[in-house]
């Protein structure tokens, strides 16, 4: 008989057989409530994530509704606004909370004027919804992707699941599809000019609040006249550069009407206040001469050019800052030195250099300090006494000036009276004389 056979051996084999399955449920249950704890984790996040999603689409849907409505319900054009203010929902709320303050405050700001769409082509977007706007704008969430292995010991006898996770997150996927956009491409490269908004405003107020005077007022308008940028690092136009230095003349003003409780007044020769008031009355004549304009809501230049043509953008900024140039050294020649090259009165340095006129200053005066008499011109002959030595032009304007300004409008009727005026002042002729010279002269010219 053998060992286990009979009663005994029955026994233990089926004694076996239910140990081994009871372990073997027990092992498969284990792992069971390990995926089941797996998929409601996993189920449960990406939930939230959808609900995150839908919320966020909310606000950015409403944000995108505005720009739309700004634009007079053009949806191209709304989402180039969009694009322009950021691009994200926190942005261009941001944006739309300080264009609301701005309205509030009772100031004027159109986005349609202030958006540039300088190469962006919206042709093509005609039949562009508000719907597939949305969807362009879409918070993205993938779906899951679970790395979980079968630690459960099943692989051992066979019963292993090879890629545990893959089956968690198919179920999740099919049950919480992933949120995909819908990118609307071209509509980039929009620019939304902020100046004008409160935030814009308020920042510019805080800047010239910390300037403690009007000197302080030149000096800020100058470091942004010559590095081409303004307080907020923003590029300069030509228009831009010409209006602050017209600034600048304006506080040399009134800065020259306080010159008497200054180290800078002068007691002879063309003060502050005078030499301010040529370059402003100057500059503005020549901007009214080249027909100088910029567009309040494009800001584009325009200007009249050679032969009466008329230029736009960039051409007109390059021909109006050659013009400039020109004027601005005739008039440091004539307001700001005499024919010798010294400054027309200790006011002149000050002016010129506040003016921004540094630099064409130094290269004038170099030019008439330095400059060699003609080739066919003899040396003057050597004078025994100071009064045979030839006058210079300053000297001879002075002693007869009534002279000089006849003879410079018999010569050209059209010459400017500030010219003729700053000339007068070069070569000291009192202030309160010059204005009765010049209209007595225009007077019998008109005679």
């Amino acid at each position: 008989m053998g060992l286990f056979s009979g009663s005994f051996g029955t026994g233990l084999v089926t004694g076996l057989a239910s140990s081994v399955d009871k372990s073997l449920r027990t092992a498969m249950d284990k792992r069971d409530k390990e995926i089941s704890s797996a998929r409601q984790f996993w189920q449960q996040r990406q939930a939230q994530k959808m609900d995150l999603a839908e919320a966020r689409d909310k606000r950015t849907n409403s944000a995108l509704d505005r720009m739309i409505d700004e634009m007079d319900g053009d949806v191209a054009k709304g989402v180039a606004a969009f694009k322009a203010a950021g691009g994200s929902v926190e942005q261009v709320e941001s944006f739309i909370a300080a264009l609301d303050e701005t309205r509030n405050s009772g100031l004027e700001y159109n986005i349609q004027d202030k958006l540039k769409l300088d190469g962006v082509d919206l042709s093509q977007y005609g039949d562009l919804t508000r719907e597939k706007a949305y969807k362009g704008f879409a918070t993205e969430v993938k779906g899951v992707d679970i790395q979980m292995k079968d630690m459960s010991g099943l692989a051992n006898i066979g019963l292993g699941m090879k890629d545990m996770g893959k089956g968690i997150s198919e179920s999740i996927n099919k049950l919480i599809p992933a949120r995909e956009r819908e990118a609307i491409e071209g509509i980039t490269g929009g620019v939304l000019d902020r100046s004008g908004l409160i935030t814009s405003e308020r920042y510019k107020r805080e800047v010239v609040a910390a300037v403690p005077n009007m000197k302080t007022q030149m000096s800020a308008n100058l470091y942004q006249i010559n590095n081409g940028t303004d307080l907020m690092g923003k590029d300069l136009t030509e228009g831009d550069v010409t209006k602050l230095e017209l600034e600048n003349a304006k506080l040399l003003t009134q800065i020259g009407n306080l010159a008497k409780a200054e180290t800078a007044a002068t007691d002879s020769g063309p003060t502050l206040t005078e030499i301010s008031s040529l370059y402003t009355k100057g500059l503005s004549q020549l901007q009214t001469d080249l027909g100088f304009e910029v567009n309040s809501s494009t800001g584009v230049m325009t200007i009249q050019g050679p032969e009466g043509s008329i230029l736009e953008g960039p051409d007109a900024q390059s021909y109006w800052k050659k013009q400039k140039d020109a004027w601005k050294s005739d008039f440091v020649q004539t307001s700001i030195f005499d024919a010798s090259g010294n400054y027309v009165s200790s006011d002149a340095d000050f002016a010129a250099r506040s003016l921004g006129l540094g630099n064409v200053a130094s290269s004038v005066r170099e030019s008439l300090v330095q400059a060699p008499p003609a080739e066919d011109t003899p040396p003057p002959a050597a004078s025994s006494s100071v009064q045979d030595k030839p006058k210079t032009t300053a000297e001879k304007v002075k002693a007869n000036p009534n002279k000089y300004v006849a003879d410079v409008f018999a010569a050209n009727p059209s010459t400017p009276p500030e010219n003729v005026r700053a000339a007068l002042l070069a070569a000291g002729v009192p202030t309160d004389q010059i204005d009765t010279i010049i209209n007595n002269a225009t007077a019998l010219l008109g005679g």
